[in-house]
C-alpha cells in the first residue's frame, strides 16, 4: 500500500473529495474518501476495468439511477436486534432497497458488455417481496395505511364513527350551556384529548362535568360535560387499539427486515459501490479524462515499460492549464527536472506522481488516450518543505529524514519523486549527496523522476545513459513561468537576467559574470541556440501538419467536383439519347405513312423511292448516334518510367499542373510541387508530362497496380497491432485502385471498432465510411470508401 506521506505530498486526499462530492448518497461519498491506490497489475486493471464498463454505459446512454439510494445500514442492524423501526425508517428502507434492485436489472441487461460491474451487481439481493408489503402498508406521507390489514382498517371505521358521535354530543352540550346562559361564547376545545367547554370558575357547580384543565389566572375552568364523558371513553378506547395495532404492523415488517439486515446491508453497500463507479465517470467528465477509453482497461495500462502522458494536466489547477507531455521508465530510468522556481517543476513532478496513483485506483486519468500508464507496486515522494520547530528538523533535515526512508525501502517496479533535490544546505556538498542519491535509487532498479537548481546535476544526467534532462521554460519578458515542460534539454539559469529585468545595476552584474567560470556563457548560449532551433522545427511540423490538412481537403472538394461532373455527364447523354429516340420515333412515323401511301397507290414511284432512301439513311444515323460512346484512350507517344526534376507533371482530378521535385521512389509515388502545397502522388494517377523547353514531351505510363483484397480481418488483434496492418492495407487497397473495401473488427466490447473508425475519420484516403448492411455483418464491419 501508498503510504499516507506520499499520499498526502501528491495531493491524493484532495481528488478523493472532488470524487467524493460527485457521489449520490453517503455511502458512496465513503467509500470515495475510502480509496487507495492499487499495487498490482491485476487489482488496477479490475478497478478500471468498471470505470471504463461504467463509461461504455454512459455511452450508449444507459443510466442507473440513486435518486432513493440512502445508508440504511443502521436501519438493517436496529431491525436485526428486534428495535421496531417506525413508518419513515421503513419507507426510506424500502426505497433504497428497490433502488438497488433496478440498478441492478439494468447492468444484468447487458452483463455481457459490462462484466466487471455485473459482479458488483451480484452483490444485491432480491428484497422485493419487503418493499411490496412497506409499499401496500405504508403510504407516501409515512403513514400506515389503511390497508395495512383488515383489523386496522375497521377500527379506524369505528374510530371514525365515534368521533362523529362525540362531536355531535359535545355540540349538542355546548349548545345546551348556551341556553342556560352558562357559557357566553359557542367556544369548543380540546385538553388532553378530551373535548371541553371554557367556562368561568364561578359557573362550576352549574353544569355536571369532569374539569381537565384551568386558564393560568383561575377564572377558567376546561369542564368535559358529563353528557359527553361516555362518548369520549370510546373514541380513546379505538384510538390505542389503533396504536396497538399500528404498532403491531409495523414490528412484522421490521420482522421481515431483520431476517435479511445482513443481505440489505450488502445490499446498500454494493449500491455504494455502483455510486462510486459512476462518481469516477462524473469525475472523469468534468476533468476531460482520456483514460480510460469506454470498455477498455488493458490496451494502455501496464506493469512494466515506460510511463508516457501525452497532455497530461494536473486536477487540481484551474483553467487555463498548459498541458504537459512526459515519459520515464522506458529507455531512460530517470528524469532530472530543472529550471527556475514558481516555472512549473514541481508541478510537473506532482502530476506525473498523482495520475499514476489516480491511474492505480481506477479513477479516470486527466490526458489523451493516447497515453501509457504503468502500475508500480511502490510510490515514494519526497515534496515541500516540512520543517519542524518542536522536532528541531530544519528544511534539510526533513528532507534528508524522507530521503533516508526511501533508500531504505528502494526496490525495482518502485517509482520515486524527489523535489529540489540537495537543496537546504552548501550547494557543492549538496549536489555531490544529490547525484549520490540518485545513483544509489538507480542501481536499486528504481524509476526516479527529481527536480533540482544544482548546475552539477545537469551535466550528470547527460553523461549517464539512465538519466534524461528536462526543464521548464521562462519568459525574460514577462519575468513569468511558461509552465511548458521540455524534454532532452537542461533549464537555463535565468537569474541575471530576472536581475537585470528587475533593476539591478550594470555594475552588479559585471561582478557577478566576473566570477562565473568562461564555459557557463558558452553552455548557457548554446542552450538557447537549441531551444530556439526546437521551436523553429515546431513551428515547421506545425506547417507541415496544416499543409497535410489543405491536401486532404482538396482532395475531398476534388472528389466531390469529380462526382457531380459524372452525374453531370450522365444527365447530359441521357438527355440526348431521349431526344435521338424521339425523333428516330418520328423518322418511324414518316416511313409508316409513305408505306400506307404506297399500299393505296397514292405517290410518285421515282419521288418515293428517294424517299424512302433518305429516311432509311436518317434512321440508321440517328441509331449509331443514340448508342453511348465509348472514347478510346489517347496512344502514348513514349512509356518511360524515368521522371526527372523540374518536368511539368498532370495529375488526375488536380485543377492545376506541378513540377516534379524528383524522379519516382520505389514506393511508386513520385514529390509533385503544386504552388504553396507540396504532395506525394502515385504515378498511376499521372496522366501527362511536359519536360522542359526544348524537350519532348513524353507520357509515362503507369506501373502494374499492386493487388489488394477487398476485406481485412482485425478480428483477435489489440488495438495498437490492428491499425498497424490497418494503416498498410489502407495505402496498399488504395494503390490497387480498389473503390471500397471492408475491415472486420467485430463487434465484442466495441473498442476495436472505435479505433478503427477514429482513424478511418481522419485519413487522407478515405473519403468515408459506414456499417454494413445486418445481412453482411452490420455493426462488426465498416465499409471504407476510398477516394481517388
Amino acid at each position: 500500500m501508498v503510504d499516507d506521506h506520499t499520499l498526502r505530498v501528491l495531493e491524493f486526499p484532495k481528488v478523493l473529495a472532488m470524487l467524493a462530492g460527485e457521489t449520490a448518497f453517503s455511502v458512496g461519498h465513503e467509500l470515495a474518501l475510502e480509496v487507495r491506490p492499487a499495487t498490482g497489475l491485476a487489482d488496477a486493471r479490475r478497478l478500471q476495468q468498471e470505470t471504463a464498463e461504467m463509461r461504455l454505459l454512459d455511452q450508449m446512454g444507459i443510466d442507473i439511477s440513486f435518486a432513493a439510494a440512502r445508508d440504511i445500514r443502521e436501519a438493517a442492524h436496529a431491525a436485526s436486534i428486534d428495535r421496531i423501526l417506525d413508518a419513515g425508517e421503513l419507507l426510506e428502507t424500502a426505497g433504497a432497497l428497490r433502488t438497488a434492485w433496478r440498478a441492478h436489472q439494468v447492468i444484468e441487461r447487458v452483463r455481457n458488455l459490462v462484466p466487471a460491474l455485473g459482479d458488483i451487481a451480484g452483490g444485491v439481493a432480491d428484497l422485493r417481496r419487503f418493499c411490496d408489503d412497506v409499499d401496500q402498508a405504508i403510504t407516501a406521507k409515512a403513514e400506515v395505511a389503511d390497508s395495512a390489514s383488515e383489523h386496522l382498517a375497521s377500527v379506524r371505521r369505528e374510530l371514525r364513527q365515534a368521533r362523529d358521535r362525540l362531536e355531535q354530543r359535545a355540540q349538542a352540550a355546548l349548545a345546551d350551556a348556551i341556553r342556560r346562559g352558562i357559557v357566553q361564547d359557542g367556544l369548543l376545545t380540546e385538553r388532553n384529548g378530551r373535548k371541553v367547554i371554557p367556562i368561568r370558575a364561578e359557573n362550576r357547580g352549574a353544569l355536571p362535568g369532569i374539569v381537565h384543565d384551568v386558564s393560568s389566572s383561575g377564572a377558567t375552568v376546561f369542564l368535559e360535560p358529563m353528557a359527553v364523558v361516555e362518548a369520549g371513553n370510546q373514541v380513546r378506547e379505538l384510538q390505542l387499539a389503533e396504536e396497538r395495532e399500528v404498532r403491531r404492523v409495523l414490528q412484522k415488517l421490521t420482522a421481515i427486515l431483520g431476517v435479511r439486515a445482513e443481505e440489505a446491508v450488502e445490499t446498500i453497500v454494493a449500491l455504494g459501490r455502483l455510486d462510486l463507479v459512476h462518481a469516477r465517470v462524473r469525475l472523469g467528465r468534468k476533468l476531460k479524462a482520456g483514460l480510460p477509453p469506454p470498455g477498455d482497461a488493458e490496451s494502455w495500462l501496464f506493469d512494466s515499460g515506460p510511463l508516457r502522458l501525452v497532455r497530461a494536466r494536473h486536477p487540481l489547477l484551474r483553467e487555463p492549464i498548459v498541458p504537459t507531455d512526459f515519459e520515464v521508465g522506458g529507455e531512460y530510468s530517470g528524469v532530472l527536472i530543472t529550471g527556475p522556481n514558481t516555472g512549473g517543476k514541481t508541478v510537473a513532478l506532482k502530476t506525473v506522481g498523482l495520475l499514476t496513483l489516480m491511474a492505480q485506483a481506477g479513477l479516470p486519468v486527466p490526458c489523451d488516450d493516447k497515453s501509457r500508464m504503468r502500475v508500480f507496486s511502490q510510490v515514494y515522494a519526497d515534496i515541500g518543505d516540512e520543517q519542524s520547530i518542536e522536532q528541531s528538523l530544519s528544511t534539510f533535515s526533513s528532507h534528508m529524514r524522507n530521503v533516508k526512508a526511501i533508500l531504505d525501502k528502494a526496490a525495482p517496479d518502485t517509482l520515486v519523486l524527489l523535489d529540489e533535490l540537495g537543496a537546504g544546505t552548501d550547494p557543492a556538498e549538496g549536489s555531490a549527496l544529490a547525484r549520490a542519491i540518485i545513483e544509489t535509487l538507480l542501481e536499486a532498479g528504481t524509476t526516479i523522476v527529481a527536480t533540482t537548481h544544482h548546475g552539477e546535476l545537469k551535466a550528470f544526467a547527460h553523461s549517464d545513459e539512465r538519466l534524461r534532462n528536462a526543464s521548464v521554460e521562462f519568459d525574460l519578458e514577462t519575468l513569468s513561468p511558461t509552465y511548458h515542460l521540455t524534454i532532452g534539454l537542461p533549464g537555463q539559469s535565468n537569474a541575471l537576467a530576472i536581475a537585470r529585468r528587475l533593476g539591478i545595476g550594470d555594475a552588479v552584474l559585471e561582478k557577478a559574470q566576473s566570477q562565473l567560470a568562461p564555459g557557463h556563457f558558452e553552455l548557457e548560449g548554446l542552450l538557447a541556440e537549441i531551444r530556439d532551433e526546437r521551436k523553429a522545427a515546431a513551428a515547421a511540423h506545425d506547417e507541415a501538419q496544416e499543409a497535410a490538412r489543405e491536401i486532404v481537403e482538396l482532395r475531398l472538394e476534388l472528389a466531390r467536383r469529380h462526382e457531380r461532373i459524372e452525374e453531370e455527364r450522365a444527365a447530359i447523354l441521357g438527355d440526348a439519347h431521349r431526344a435521338a429516340e424521339n425523333e428516330i420515333a418520328a423518322v418511324r412515323r414518316d416511313v409508316d405513312s409513305y408505306r400506307r401511301r404506297g399500299t393505296k397507290r397514292e405517290y410518285d414511284t421515282q419521288s418515293a423511292d428517294e424517299t424512302l432512301r433518305a429516311l432509311d439513311s436518317r434512321l440508321a444515323s440517328l441509331k449509331s448516334e443514340s448508342k453511348p460512346r465509348r472514347v478510346a484512350a489517347p496512344e502514348p507517344v513514349a512509356a518511360i518510367r524515368d521522371l526527372q526534376t523540374g518536368d511539368r507533371v498532370y495529375v488526375r482530378d488536380m485543377p492545376q499542373a506541378g513540377d516534379a521535385l524528383g524522379p519516382i521512389g520505389e514506393d511508386g509515388r513520385v514529390d509533385v510541387q503544386f504552388g504553396s502545397i507540396r504532395m506525394k502522388v502515385s504515378v498511376d494517377r499521372v496522366e501527362r508530362v511536359e519536360p522542359p523547353a526544348g524537350v519532348r514531351a513524353r507520357i509515362i505510363m503507369p506501373e502494374q497496380r499492386p493487388s489488394a483484397p477487398i476485406e481485412l480481418d482485425l478480428r483477435g488483434k489489440r488495438a495498437e497491432e490492428a491499425l498497424i496492418a490497418f494503416e498498410g492495407y489502407l495505402d496498399d487497397a488504395f494503390r490497387a485502385g480498389l473503390p471500397f473495401v471492408r475491415i472486420i473488427h467485430g463487434k465484442g466490447t466495441g473498442a476495436l471498432r472505435s479505433a478503427v473508425r477514429e482513424a478511418l475519420r481522419e485519413h487522407p484516403l478515405v473519403r468515408r465510411f459506414e456499417s454494413a448492411p445486418p445481412e453482411q455483418g452490420g455493426e462488426g464491419v465498416t465499409v471504407a470508401i476510398l477516394a481517388g
